[in-house]
Formats: C-alpha cells, sequence, structure tokens
C-alpha cells in the first residue's frame, strides 16, 4: 500500500471519529468557510514535515480540516521567537491581522493587549474545562475573569546548571556524586561554590586561570535571574489586576544576586578577561568551564558541541532561603484571537482539533524531548523533577526593566554592591511598570 493510499485511509478513519475529537466544538454545527486560508501563526514552523513519523497522520488531519470546514489551512512563521514578537507588536497596534489565531507569551498578552482590547476573551470559544488544555497556566492568566490565551503546552524545563563531565572527572567529582546531592535535596548554593571553586584552575602554570568553575549563559557572567527563583522569591510581584511592583529589594532576591556576585569577584570561578555578551558561553562551548547556568530553550547545540567531554544536567541548586528546587520555566506560550477574526468559533474549533491529543501523537513531555539528546538516564531523572516544582518568570511584560536588569549583568560587571545595585534601579524600573497602566488605560 502506498503513501497516497494510507493517507486516504488515515482521513477516512478521522472523518468517521470527527464526533468524538477531544477539545472541539462539536454540536451541530455546519461550518462553511468558503474555501478560505484559515491560518495559524507560530514563531515556528507548525506544518507538517516529511521526516516527521506522523507526517501521514498529520496530513490527513489537515485534508480532513480542509473537507469539514471547507478551507485551506495554512501555518506562517518566521523561525526565531524575536523577529516574530516584533511582527506580531508592529501589526496589533497597527490594527493589521496577523492570523486566524496565533501563538504569544502569556505574559505579553495580558493585560497588555486585552486591556487595550487587541485581542478578545476566548471563553465562549474554548471549553477551557477540557483535558487537553494546560488549566493551570491558563487560569493563572485570567484577565477580569476571562481567558485571552491558551495552551496545551505543559509545564517547560527552565533554568538548569549543565556540568561537563570530563572537568568534573579530571577534579575527583563523579556524575553519581552530583547526582545523588540533587536526589537527596542536598544540592545547593555552598555545594555549586565549592565545586566551582575546586574546578577552577590554571592548568598549564602561565600565571592566568584557563579552566573555570562557573559561567552563564549571556551578558551576565553569573547571572542572578534562575537562583532568584531558586531562593524562593521573585524579582516582581503581580496583583490580580497584572500590575507588577517592583520586588529587588526583598532580602531573597538580594541574597541571590550577592551569590552571584561573590561567585564572580570574591571566588574568581568565572572568566574575568572580557565584558563581552557571550564570554562565558564561548568558553563553556571550547570546554574550559565546569558548571554552566543557562535556559534549556539556548541549550540544545552543547550536546554536539561537547560530545566527547559529555553533559549532565541538575536543576539550579537550592537557595538558603527555599524549602524545595524551583524550575524557573520561561512564561507559558498560548493562542490569541484578534477581534477582527471572522468565523471566531469555527476557528476556536478548527484550533482544538488540531492540537487535540490524538493517539498517534508522539509523546510530548519534556523528558521524551530530550531523551535521544541527554548523555544520561539521570538527566532525564532531573527533567522529570520539574513536576510540581514549575514557576513562570516575571518581569519581561516591561521592555525596560527586561533589558536593563534581566538581560543585563544586574550590576556585577560593574563591580556595584547588590544593596546599592537593586535601591538605584528601584525608581526607574517601577515607573516602567506602572507606564504599563497609564498607556494601557489611555488606549482605552
Amino acid at each position: 500500500m502506498n503513501n497516497r493510499s494510507i493517507a486516504a485511509l488515515l482521513l477516512a478513519a478521522l472523518i468517521l471519529l470527527s464526533s468524538c475529537v477531544c477539545g472541539a466544538d462539536e454540536q451541530e454545527n455546519n461550518w462553511d468557510l468558503g474555501g478560505r486560508d484559515v491560518v495559524i501563526a507560530h514563531w515556528f514552523d507548525g506544518s507538517p514535515k516529511e521526516s516527521s513519523p506522523v507526517y501521514l497522520e498529520q496530513t490527513a488531519l489537515i485534508e480532513h480540516i480542509n473537507q469539514k470546514y471547507n478551507c485551506n489551512l495554512k501555518f506562517v512563521y518566521t523561525g526565531d521567537w524575536h523577529s516574530y514578537m516584533s511582527v506580531v507588536n508592529v501589526s496589533l497596534v497597527s490594527g493589521d491581522k496577523i492570523a486566524d489565531a496565533f501563538w504569544a507569551g502569556f505574559g505579553t498578552a495580558v493585560p497588555n493587549w486585552a486591556s487595550r482590547g487587541l485581542i478578545v476573551p476566548l471563553d465562549e470559544y474554548f471549553d477551557f474545562d477540557d483535558e487537553m488544555w494546560n488549566q493551570k497556566a491558563n487560569d493563572e492568566w485570567l484577565y477580569n475573569g476571562q481567558h485571552y490565551c491558551i495552551t496545551d503546552w505543559d509545564d517547560a524545563l527552565g533554568h538548569v546548571i549543565l556540568f561537563n563531565k570530563r572537568i568534573c572527572a579530571e577534579n575527583g567529582i563523579t556524575d553519581e556524586y552530583l547526582y545523588d546531592l540533587q536526589a537527596n535535596g542536598e544540592w545547593t548554593w555552598d555545594k555549586l561554590r565549592e565545586l566551582a571553586i575546586k574546578c577552577t584552575h590554571d592548568t598549564d602554570n602561565d600565571g592566568a586561570t584557563d579552566v573555570f568553575g562557573f559561567g552563564s549563559y549571556g551578558t551576565c557572567p553569573t547571572c542572578p535571574e534562575p537562583f532568584v527563583y531558586a531562593n524562593g522569591a521573585v524579582p516582581v510581584t503581580k496583583d490580580e489586576s497584572f500590575h507588577y511592583k517592583y520586588n529587588l529589594d526583598d532580602p531573597r532576591v538580594i541574597e541571590a544576586i550577592q551569590f552571584c556576585y561573590d561567585l564572580y569577584w570574591t571566588d574568581q570561578v568565572c572568566y574575568m578577561g572580557s565584558m563581552d555578551w557571550g564570554s562565558w558561553e564561548g568558553l563553556w562551548r571550547m570546554g574550559r568551564t565546569a558548571f554552566y547556568s543557562v535556559a534549556s530553550w539556548n541549550m540544545r547545540d552543547y550536546f554536539e558541541d561537547l560530545e566527547d567531554d559529555e553533559i549532565g544536567i541538575l536543576l539550579i541548586p537550592k537557595g538558603p532561603s527555599a524549602d524545595d528546587y524551583v524550575n524557573a520555566q520561561s512564561m507559558p506560550s498560548g493562542i490569541c484571537i484578534q477581534p477582527m477574526v471572522e468565523d471566531k468559533d469555527a476557528i476556536a474549533a478548527i484550533v482544538s482539533e488540531w492540537y487535540a491529543p490524538y493517539d498517534w501523537r508522539l509523546p510530548n513531555t519534556q523528558a521524551d524531548q530530550w531523551e535521544n539528546v541527554v548523555f544520561d538516564d539521570e538527566s532525564l531523572e532531573t527533567i522529570d523533577m520539574i513536576d510540581g516544582r514549575t514557576v513562570s518568570l516575571l518581569g519581561e511584560a516591561s521592555t525596560y526593566f527586561r533589558d536593563e536588569v534581566l538581560w543585563n549583568d544586574w550590576g556585577i560587571k560593574a563591580g556595584i554592591s547588590p544593596r546599592t545595585y537593586v535601591e538605584t534601579m528601584k525608581a526607574a524600573c517601577q515607573a516602567s511598570f506602572d507606564e504599563l497602566w497609564s498607556t494601557q488605560e489611555a488606549a482605552k
């Protein structure tokens, strides 16, 4: 039987079972969209790939949707989050249609777009009680009692500590020792500090350190952001109306910044020869860093770069003010719909059918996504530990706070004491949060 015949059989099965599709609106609706394009926008390409083992099932599902709704389901994307969000923001403000349904971060959409009427409430179009949706994420971002985004994504792996197995072994630190520390609740800031110092060396005796105990992704050599969450704190707080309040002066936040400041200036376990963005990532990729803090969405290439050294994955170590490990994930993303979109009920039904959890879909837990990438089963066990420990990163709704604090150096490269830094930044950062609401109120 050829692929065309298999696809035809799959299509027939989908049509037969369409009344049982999980998540779709199955009342007696006979939608006819007149053959028009129905477009879903995302930053990555969501269309079926011939290399996928479920390609035939996906193409059959598209054909089923096209026939059922008399439409032409399409996917548009940019391939990059930042360029995608730039296009989305410009289109929203100018009143241009992005797509019939588009993906975006919850923290960007709510309350900014919702309060300005740039996206519509979705409660009358989707069944938010359906098990296919992530109810925890959806309900966390209720605005004025309504949902403006909907997602089927599970909690994601967030910031982690990677360790270079070769360097650790050269310093008497075994994989088993590190994973046991974590399993026993003993993977702490003090332990990371101790081991980072142990792995920092001048290996060629030229008077300059050439193997480093620690480094971070981005512009900060020892980025405090994930350590803030690992200490049971948050950089900003928000109320039920999504008014944000500066929280860097929380003693637990200052404690996290101080820890990272000391790693750099007191312990000197991080490369200090350059202040340029990416210096610390470069040394990690070269196999010259023992422990490395990174957001998981930036780390997949490392497993090829360091295939000879091998990498292990640990959660961010527990801070002294925390009771347990914390998995600080990126802001969840969900589907939004603009006011000018026609046939919103049909679009919601199509979206629900497309993302429904059919039996043929590939397993999609976080561990499944990394199974063929990591070097050991213990890394997968680390990933499984995010269950019940996940919180979402906060603060990026303010571009100023994002660029000047979260994606900057937190005053560490300049040698500014943490207490001085948080006081210096407070007024400007809070003003940026207040401006979010003043802009939204003016737009009403």
